[in-house]
């Protein structure tokens, strides 16, 4: 039985570098997705049993913001409802008074990641949240 498959991994090797590339692994193209205005981050989004509320204000560009309210279990610092500032692309950044951090991240139309900081060096989450 050793005999067989050291015989097929070697016929496996050696015939490796005949195939095309295209039978060979391919490179993954990530697929991007387009940047998205904070009114389609409204809505409630859920992890783990926790669920956030994010509220989005009808200004577009640099002056558009959105509002995320924390359940009890995920305020950290203290502060239930942040507002977040659009920085880059499709991530969403705000701090509170208590210097805790809150980034939230869109990766797909319906994955993101909410991520807080504070200056404490134990003070830090991050948590995928899908749409509910």
């Amino acid at each position: 039985m050793r005999a067989r498959l050291s015989a097929l991994a070697l016929v496996a090797a050696t015939c490796a570098p005949l195939l095309p590339a295209a039978a060979q692994a391919a490179p993954v193209a990530e697929e991007k997705i387009p940047e998205r205005p904070a009114s389609f981050l409204s809505g409630k989004w859920t992890s783990m049993g926790n669920e956030i509320t994010i509220m989005a204000n009808r200004a577009a560009g640099p002056a558009s913001r959105i509002m995320i309210e924390l359940p009890h279990m995920l305020q950290k610092s203290g502060t239930a409802r942040f507002t977040l500032a659009h920085k880059s692309g499709n991530l969403w950044v705000g701090q509170d008074d208590h210097h805790a951090t809150l980034t939230f991240e869109l990766k797909s139309d319906n994955f993101a990641e909410l991520t807080m900081t504070g200056d404490k060096p134990d003070h830090h989450f991050e948590m995928p949240f899908s749409r509910f």
